[in-house]
C-alpha cells in the first residue's frame, strides 16, 4: 500500500465515522422528541379524560337528584304503603 492509498483510505474511514455519528446522533434526537410528545400527548388525554369524569359525575348527581325526587312524589301520593 502506498502513500495514496493509505490517505484515501484514511479518509474514507473518517468520513464514515463522521457520517455514522451524525445518524446516530440524530436518531437520539429524535426519540428525544418522541418521549416529550408522547408525555405531552399523555398530558392532554389525561386533562380529556378529567374534563369527561367531571362531566359524568355532573350527570350522576342530576340522576341522583331525580331518583330522590321521584322517591319522594311517589311516597307522598300513597301514604298506606304496602306490608
Amino acid at each position: 500500500m502506498d502513500k495514496n492509498e493509505a490517505i484515501v483510505t484514511v479518509l474514507t474511514i473518517s468520513m464514515c465515522a463522521v457520517t455514522l455519528l451524525g445518524i446516530v446522533k440524530m436518531w437520539f434526537r429524535s426519540r428525544q422528541n418522541v418521549a416529550t410528545s408522547t408525555v405531552a400527548q399523555f398530558e392532554n388525554r389525561l386533562a380529556r379524560v378529567e374534563v369527561a369524569l367531571d362531566d359524568v359525575t355532573a350527570e350522576l348527581s342530576r340522576m341522583t337528584e331525580a331518583q330522590q325526587l321521584l322517591t319522594r312524589a311517589l311516597t307522598e301520593k300513597q301514604p298506606h304503603a304496602l306490608p
